[in-house]
C-alpha cells in the first residue's frame, strides 16, 4: 500500500471527503486527490496534521507499519490531544513532547580560572585517587601538568562525581574560588559553563551509610557473645 492509498484509507475511515479533509488542512480538494493518487507527496507539516485529524500514527501513514495501524494514537501527556510522531510540541497546549530526562545525580568539577595559585590545588586533587579515566586528574600531576591545565582553563576536570566525592574534594581546596561544582549537564560550551553559579558542597546532604553486610553482622554478634562470656568469667 502506497502513501497515497494510506491517506485515502485513513480519510475514509474518519468519514471525511477529499473536500472536507482539504478544508481542515487549508488546501484544495485537488491537492488531496493528487496525494491519494501518488502524483505528489504532502509536506511533512501536512502529514503531521493528517495524523492528528485522522487519528493515525506517523509510522503507519509514512512507513506503512501494520502494527502501528491498530495501535492507539499518541496523545499529549498534558491535555491528551492526539499528536503525531512528527510533533515536537503539542499543537493544542504547547507542551514539549520530547522525552523528559531525569535530572542527573552526578556533579561536575570545573576549573574556572587559569590562576597560578590553582597549581597546588590541582596536585592535591590528583592525589586523591577519586577520578576515573578520562579525567585530567586521573593520575597524580606533575608541576608541568598543572601548568598545562591552567593554560587550558576554563576546563571540565571531572563529571559524574558523587556527593561524598564532592565533599572530599572540597575539603582539599585551598583556593575554592577558582573551582566550581555543579550538577552534570549536557552543556559543552566552556564559556557558558564558566557562568554557572555552582553549588556550595558544604550544604549537600550526607550520603546514607551503607548497611553492614551479613558477615559483619555475624562477626559483631560473635564478638558480643565472647565479650559477654569473658565479663561473666571475671565477675
Amino acid at each position: 500500500m502506497s502513501l497515497g492509498e494510506r491517506i485515502a484509507l485513513a480519510r475514509k475511515q474518519a468519514g471525511l471527503s477529499q473536500e472536507q479533509l482539504g478544508d481542515k488542512l487549508e488546501v484544495s480538494r485537488q491537492a488531496v486527490s493528487k496525494w491519494e493518487s501518488d502524483q505528489t507527496n504532502p509536506d511533512v507539516a501536512y502529514v503531521a496534521q493528517m495524523c492528528r485529524l485522522l487519528g493515525v500514527s506517523s509510522d503507519w501513514l509514512l512507513l506503512g507499519e501494520e502494527s502501528a495501524q491498530t495501535a492507539a494514537p499518541a496523545r499529549c501527556p498534558g491535555c491528551q490531544a492526539i499528536v503525531s510522531g512528527l510533533d515536537q510540541f503539542c499543537p493544542n497546549c504547547g507542551r514539549s513532547l520530547r522525552e523528559e530526562k531525569k535530572p542527573s545525580e552526578g556533579y561536575t568539577l570545573f576549573l574556572k580560572s587559569g590562576d597560578f595559585s590553582a597549581r597546588e590545588d590541582l596536585i592535591r586533587l590528583s592525589n586523591t585517587g577519586i577520578f576515573s579515566k578520562g579525567s585530567p586528574l586521573y593520575k597524580p600531576l606533575t608541576w608541568d601538568d598543572t601548568q598545562t591545565l591552567i593554560d587550558s582553563a576554563p576546563i571540565v576536570l571531572a563529571r559524574g562525581l558523587s556527593t561524598q566525592q564532592v565533599k572530599t574534594l572540597w575539603d582539599k581546596l585551598y583556593n575554592p574560588g577558582l573551582f566550581t561544582f555543579f550538577q552534570d549537564c549536557e552543556e559543552e560550551d566552556l564559556q557558558v559553563l564558566k557562568t554557572y553559579p555552582g553549588i556550595d558542597p558544604s550544604t549537600l546532604p550526607q550520603p546514607p551509610r551503607e548497611p553492614l553486610s551479613f558477615g559483619m553482622v555475624v562477626l559483631a554478634v560473635v564478638l558480643g557473645v565472647v565479650g559477654g562470656i569473658f565479663l561473666l568469667s571475671i565477675l
